[in-house]
């Protein structure tokens, strides 16, 4: 199956069902329009030059032109390279550069950055802007050569399907996903139209998704988390994606009631925004609200418990890397749930913990974990020999660090390179920073590794309250009576907000460069 194919299903079965709803723009479109815009756009495209395999950028933050765009690439059999769209110029231009990008779709507030690393790339650019007055202003009152406005390209596409140029097939690429690049520059993940449609096929066997719920995404769409668990998810579904462009907690619960959302895919990161900003949860309506997702990092169990206690709602913790489609493993909706693991393989997929030998590691013992199925990436983009050393085997080698337990359930532990050896001894940060997190300040904690010349490395945490900061004497006091003394931070430094890449992961290449050198603490 074609992941454009999956749009097409829903549009036949329940075309007056509503598709995007884009709050900040107060746009609705049914199935049925949003496949009509999606042809009209695939017309264009195609006469802007795109052609079935063809890379193009779609540099766009969450509006309804993002699932339209994306569905219209798919059309043609062109292979979607979403870019975040905060992004600055010389971070643009790598992967321009890398993807051979020559048509981007992007909105008039970003074009002139995107412009810029398309000269730092050397690429002659021809976009597809997204607002015409608004992007004719902000290119001093033209647009550039080859560009074309949003509004002209629908209007020029006819309404009529549009197939491939050439042949497409499950295994052609559907997107190339650049990675979150905090091991160097980012590498583009090429993700297949099968490796897409199993994935969701997959996980809908273990949650209950209808044409009736509605996803609420705040998440990122530039992202592998939100263009599964909610783009694909809904298309698929026949759902209603609603969408927000950035992550406010009081206007997302505002939303969650006004439009009746029934299920809320987040990182770990908003929940506990949640928490931090919302003093009386009863004053919002969330009767609809059914299940909250959660992936793309580490769970805290503190603040997992207090958002089902506060918000009455089940919490279901999955993960993947985005080599893995990106979900590899989910909690059951209807089954044990297990609280603080990432839960079982979806069926069709399966995991190994790799020891030190490469065996399997026994139950409760911490290896590689190792994945293999249809959701496992076709490569990396333009990197043969690293794609060799990940996918050697024939297994995805994930780089996280996890175990299994007697009921085959997964927990992961840690990335093999956040690994901190002390005197040794292996200590893995999740570990500390769940300690940090069961504080009754309610910490938010990461923790690095700094060379030592002594020890070789030690224990970093850098730790963000909900309230007043307790001493740092108080915070590694608490460690030790949860964890063996090497493991507890031999330095603690406070932080008014904690810093985050784009998928809302805490930024640990960022605080190492903060980490003062001793006798400057």
């Amino acid at each position: 199956m074609l992941v454009g194919e999956l749009l097409d299903a829903s549009a036949a079965a329940n075309p007056d069902g509503e598709f995007v709803v884009d709050v900040a723009a107060g746009t609705r479109l049914t199935y049925a329009a949003a496949g009509t815009a999606a042809n009209r756009l695939a017309h264009a495209l195609r006469a802007h030059g795109v052609r079935a395999g063809g890379r193009v950028a779609l540099h766009l933050p969450n509006v309804a032109a993002y699932p339209i765009s994306f569905f219209a690439l798919q059309r043609l059999g062109a292979t979607v390279v979403p870019m975040n769209p905060l992004y600055k110029p010389d971070e643009l231009a790598y992967i321009l550069g890398d993807a051979g990008i020559d048509v981007a779709i992007t909105a008039a507030p970003l074009l002139p950055g995107l412009l810029a690393g398309a000269r730092e790339a050397g690429r002659a650019l021809r976009p597809v802007v997204l607002g015409g007055a608004e992007a004719a202003r902000a290119t001093q009152g033209t647009l550039p050569p080859g560009a074309v406005d949003w509004q002209t390209a629908l209007a020029s596409g006819a309404p009529d399907p549009v197939r491939p140029d050439a042949p497409v097939g499950p295994d052609d690429v559907a997107t190339c996903l650049y990675t979150s690049g905090t091991t160097g520059r980012p590498k583009g993940t090429m993700l297949t139209h099968d490796n897409l449609t199993f994935d969701i096929q997959a996980a809908v066997q273990v949650f209950t998704v209808s044409p009736s719920d509605r996803f609420l995404c705040v998440l990122p769409l530039f992202h592998s988390f939100a263009q599964m668990a909610c783009l694909i998810a809904s298309a698929h579904t026949g759902a209603a994606l609603v969408v927000l462009p950035r992550f406010r907690p009081t206007e997302v619960l505002e939303v969650i009631g006004r439009e009746r959302i029934t299920i809320f895919p987040a990182v770990p990161a908003m929940y506990a925004a949640m928490l931090a900003a919302i003093r009386d949860p009863a004053a919002y309506d969330l009767s609809t609200l059914r299940l909250a997702v959660t992936g793309g990092a580490p769970m805290p169990l503190p603040v997992l418990h207090a958002f089902e206690h506060d918000f009455h709602v089940t919490v279901l913790e999955g993960n993947g890397p985005t080599e893995a489609g990106p979900v590899a493993y989910v909690n059951p909706e209807h089954g044990p749930r297990k609280p603080g693991s990432v839960g079982l393989p979806l069926p069709g997929v399966e995991v190994r913990i790799a020891g030190a030998d490469g065996g399997e590691a026994p139950a409760g013992e911490p290896g590689e974990i190792l994945i293999r199925g249809r959701n496992v990436m076709k490569g990396y983009h333009g990197q043969p020999e690293l794609t060799a050393e990940t996918l050697r085997g024939g297994w995805l080698h994930t780089g996280d660090v996890g175990r299994r337990d007697a009921d085959g359930y997964i927990y992961i532990v840690d990335r093999i390179k956040d690994l901190i050896l002390v005197g040794g001894l292996n200590v893995y940060p999740r570990e500390v920073e769940d300690a940090l997190a069961e504080h009754p300040a309610g910490a938010e904690a990461c923790v690095v590794g700094t060379p030592d010349s002594l020890r070789g490395e030690e224990v970093v945490a850098f730790v963000t309250t909900r309230g007043e900061r307790p001493p740092v004497g108080e915070l590694v006091a608490h460690c030790r009576r949860l964890l063996a003394n090497y493991k507890c931070p031999r330095r603690v430094f406070f932080l008014d907000e904690m810093p985050r890449n784009a998928t809302g992961k805490a930024d640990k290449q960022a605080l190492r460069q903060q980490v003062p050198p001793r006798g400057d603490s």
